[in-house]
């Protein structure tokens, strides 16, 4: 494939590097700290990957929407938008898709733990709450990932309703999820997941020991996409893949 991508930071760069070892070409690198792209390496692109700033999606897509290129977007903190960016699949009809995180390991955890809270939806003594930790520069908090696991639980525990994403000072109700989050360090990324009961204590954790795993999924995802017309999410993927 002949990719381009749009954010060159610490993922855009791993993306790149994963890119070119399985064979694929980088036809344009978008940043605010490299030159504009030009339009004919837009037009020579097959796929581009989305690693950037939520705030400018929207105009970031559009382009690319225009050419009708397919998009794979990494990038996290724009749900508001969905709507928004189904309608550029629609209008311009082309592929698009979107996830939380694109790590392979991170979405079999994610049907992990949709058998665990259907199983725990059954045992009331267990209570659920969620951590998060990731790198001190990581700009959205809790993580796109610890929202996604906190809306498989919701859907999976009955008698979960609410997430709860900000520091309690105090008592929480029965029916929230509390989410918590620490930025520290150079963490790449984890997730935790611990059922408790006055019993005993069952956690569920993934833990990224580097971002290639984010990259792979990332470039999956772009060979799956191409020729595809539509808004899909990365579980629509999955069931492909394990199908």
């Amino acid at each position: 494939m002949k990719l381009a991508l749009h954010g060159y930071g610490k993922m855009g760069k791993e993306i790149e590097r994963l890119a070119i070892e399985r064979g694929n070409t980088i036809t344009a690198k978008i940043d605010i700290t490299l030159p504009p792209c030009s339009e004919d390496d837009r037009a020579a692109t097959d796929v581009v990957i989305h690693f950037a700033s939520a705030s400018s999606l929207i105009d970031d897509l559009r382009p690319w929407a225009e050419l009708h290129k397919p998009i794979v977007i990494g990038t996290t903190g724009w749900n508001d938008r969905v709507q928004e960016v189904e309608n550029l699949a629609r209008q311009y009809e082309l592929g698009i898709i979107y996830a939380a995180n694109f790590s392979i390991g991170v979405n079999i955890f994610y049907y992990l733990l949709q058998t665990a809270g259907t199983l725990f939806n059954r045992f009331f003594e267990y209570d659920v709450f969620v951590h998060e930790v990731h790198h001190k520069d990581k700009i959205d908090s809790p993580s796109g990932t610890a929202l996604r696991i906190g809306e498989i639980l919701l859907q999976t525990i009955q008698r979960k309703t609410e997430l709860l994403t900000e520091t309690s000072h105090g008592k929480i109700q029965p029916h929230q999820l509390h989410i918590t989050s620490s930025r520290c360090g150079a963490v790449v990324g984890e997730h935790h997941v611990t059922f408790d009961s006055s019993a005993d204590s069952i956690e569920l954790r993934h833990s990224a020991k580097n971002r290639s795993g984010f990259a792979l999924g990332a470039l999956l995802a772009a060979e799956w996409i191409r020729n595809k017309k539509g808004l899909y999410t990365i579980d629509d993927m999955m069931r492909d893949l394990f199908n």
